[in-house]
């Protein structure tokens, strides 16, 4: 896949930076493309995790309490974003201590399965928060990405392109 990672301002404060992946020839981000998909039939659950990411960028950071946590495997920092465990949404992305969320897609986890894997949908979503996450630590152990003195930020080369060496 061939993105970028970018800042989204609006979520973005003085105790967290959020960003996400713009893959290159879209407008939309895909947390963009996850607003665009589910913000009718899950209005409520959209504007909630919007003022949540809200909150963590300048009131609490990316706190464990704020996310479901081992997402996909114990230390690989992909987490799940969601308003509440009783709700429909859910929202992949991989942490950086408690200062920095990448943010991807997601979908709805339906109330019969109990895992992300029982649902294809949500398993493609997860694959690709896990591709950002594999590209993003090979960066940061090449030294291609390095995070700012205060932790807030990342910074190098954000662009990855799928024909790289």
């Amino acid at each position: 896949m061939n993105y970028e990672i970018i800042k989204l301002e609006e979520f973005s404060g003085t105790k967290a930076t959020i960003y996400s992946a713009l893959p290159y020839g879209e407008v939309n981000t895909l947390y963009d493309n996850f607003v665009d998909e589910y913000h009718v039939e899950f209005r409520e659950e959209i504007v909630s995790i919007a003022d949540l990411l809200e909150d963590m960028g300048h009131k609490y950071g990316i706190r464990e309490n704020l996310i479901k946590m081992n997402e996909y495997k114990p230390g690989d920092g992909i987490v799940a974003i969601y308003d509440n465990p009783d709700k429909n949404l859910r929202l992949y992305g991989i942490r950086y201590g408690s200062c920095i969320l990448v943010i991807g897609s997601g979908g709805v986890k339906p109330k019969e399965i109990k895992a992300w894997q029982e649902n294809e949908k949500l398993s493609k979503e997860i694959e690709i928060v896990k591709e950002i996450s594999e590209d993003i630590l090979q960066r940061i152990n090449d030294r291609d990405i390095v995070f700012s003195t205060d932790g807030l930020e990342l910074s190098g080369n954000l662009n990855f392109q799928d024909n790289e060496q």
